[in-house]
């Protein structure tokens, strides 16, 4: 078994390659540290071609996880802000939304129908029937508005 006595730079080429195709799988970016390691020591083990099987999967080791963590930190982090951060939060996306209230709002809550849905507004002041208001905030899942 001669793979266990040398490794070549096609054997780290061959792994490269076996490494890319299972990312392409969808390893979701795992395997690309890995797959580029085994390309680095493609060529370390070109230029140095004496070196021992075992210090060639030492720095191949290093260099996978190096490797893995420098491409989480600049790629990865970068999509941690989605692309619609406000679509699941259907009461954020109300503030700034300006309309007339049908009912006195007394000091605490009352309900109001904004759309298709009903609505829990409050508001530390009392509003009178007719007001123009804005939501300014939310709590969970009720309006807190504010007189315009």
């Amino acid at each position: 078994m001669e793979i266990f006595t040398s490794l070549t730079p096609y054997h780290w080429i061959a792994l490269g390659l076996i490494l890319l195709m299972a990312e392409m799988l969808g390893a979701a970016g795992f395997l690309l540290g890995a797959a580029a390691a085994a390309f680095g020591m493609a060529v370390f083990s070109w230029l140095l071609p004496e070196t021992s099987v075992f210090m060639q999967l030492v720095a191949y080791a290093a260099g996978a996880t190096v490797l893995t963590l420098v491409y989480f930190q600049l790629f990865r982090d970068g999509q941690r802000e989605p692309a619609r951060p406000l679509l699941n939060k259907r009461a954020r996306r109300l503030v700034g939304h300006q309309f007339q209230l049908e009912n006195d709002l007394q000091l605490g809550s009352t309900k109001v129908q904004i759309g298709d849905t009903m609505w829990t507004i409050e508001s530390d002041t009392p509003i009178a029937k007719g007001t123009l208001v804005e939501v300014i905030d939310t709590n969970r899942m009720s309006l807190v508005v504010s007189a315009k």
